[in-house]
C-alpha cells in the first residue's frame, strides 16, 4: 500500500510587521519545520497572500490551491499544498460556510467569512484511486457556526463520495477539543449518519485512554491540554501513526499552534 504524510498546520497570519512573533521571523522555521516533516499533503490555515508567496518560493516542490475568504487572493486562505512530484491536480474549489456557499459571504453569527478549500489529487503512482482532501478553519466564536460550519462541509464531502466513492481526507483548525460541544453534537447528529465515513486521527489514541495534548499553545510551548487541530480520514485509508510536532526550530515556534501530522496508507 502507498503510505502518505499528512499534516495540518494553523501558520498564525502575518498581523504585525515588528516583535518576536513577527512572520518574517517565522517563514524560514516555517519552512524548515515543513522541509523536516516532508509531507506530502500539507493544509494551512490563517495564510495571506504575502505568506503564501514566501512559502511558494521557499518550497517550490509543492504546489498549492486556495482562494481568500474575500474572495480571489483576499484574506485569509485554507490553502492545500501537495508535492508536485507524487501527485497530479484534478480539479480544486473554495466554498464558504454559509447558506450561500458559491460566493464570498459570511453566516450564522459568524464575525467573519469562514471557508472550505477542497481538490482532487491523483497519485502518480495509482491514478486510478483520486484522493479527495478538505482543509477548514471554523469560527473561534459561534458554536452554532462551527455545527453548521461541518455540516455543510460533510454535505460536500457526501454529494461527492455517493457519486464516485474514493479516499477522503479533512482537516484544519476547528477551533473546538474532541470533547467538547461542537465535536460531540456533530459526530452525533450527522458523521454518525454517514454510516462511519470519516474518523478523526486521535480516536484510537482516546479509546486507548491515551492523552493527546495541546495543539494551540499561543507561542508558549504548552504541551499539556486537548488539540484543536484535526486530521479526518475516511474508512478507504489506513491511519498507521499521528503526533503533534511540538518541538521548536532554530529556537522558536513557527506559529502559535503546533501541526498534527499523520502517517496514512492510500
Amino acid at each position: 500500500m502507498e503510505t502518505l504524510t499528512v499534516m495540518s498546520f494553523n501558520l498564525k497570519r502575518d498581523l504585525l510587521p515588528f516583535g518576536p512573533h513577527a512572520w518574517q521571523k517565522r517563514a524560514a522555521q516555517a519552512a524548515g519545520l515543513i522541509r523536516e516533516t516532508a509531507p506530502d499533503i500539507l493544509g494551512t490555515q490563517e495564510l495571506t497572500e504575502g505568506p503564501l508567496g514566501d512559502m511558494e518560493r521557499l518550497l517550490p516542490q509543492y504546489q498549492w490551491v486556495g482562494e481568500g475568504r474575500g474572495g480571489g487572493r483576499k484574506g485569509e486562505h485554507t490553502a492545500i499544498f501537495f508535492r508536485r512530484d507524487r501527485f497530479r491536480l484534478m480539479g480544486e474549489q473554495t466554498f464558504w460556510l454559509s447558506r450561500t456557499p458559491d460566493h464570498p459571504s459570511r453566516d450564522w453569527t459568524t464575525p467573519f467569512p469562514r471557508i472550505c478549500t477542497w481538490c482532487e489529487l491523483q497519485p502518480v503512482d495509482s491514478p486510478e484511486r483520486p484522493l479527495r482532501v478538505y482543509n477548514t478553519h471554523l469560527d473561534h466564536i459561534s458554536y452554532f457556526a462551527r455545527v453548521r460550519g461541518l455540516r455543510e462541509i460533510l454535505r460536500h464531502i457526501l454529494e461527492r463520495y455517493n457519486a464516485a466513492p474514493g479516499p477522503v481526507i479533512l482537516m484544519g483548525d476547528f477551533n473546538a477539543t474532541p470533547t467538547s460541544r461542537t465535536l460531540r453534537r456533530w459526530i452525533a447528529a450527522d458523521l454518525e449518519k454517514s454510516a462511519g465515513l470519516m474518523r478523526d486521527c486521535y480516536w484510537g489514541i482516546l479509546q486507548r485512554g491515551g492523552e493527546i495534548g495541546r495543539s494551540y499553545h499561543g507561542f508558549s510551548g504548552k504541551t499539556k491540554g486537548e488539540p484543536i487541530d484535526y486530521i479526518f480520514t475516511s474508512r478507504d485509508l489506513v491511519l498507521r501513526e499521528v503526533r503533534l510536532h511540538q518541538e521548536q526550530i532554530s529556537g522558536g515556534f513557527p506559529s502559535d499552534h503546533y501541526p498534527v501530522v499523520a502517517q496514512v496508507e492510500l
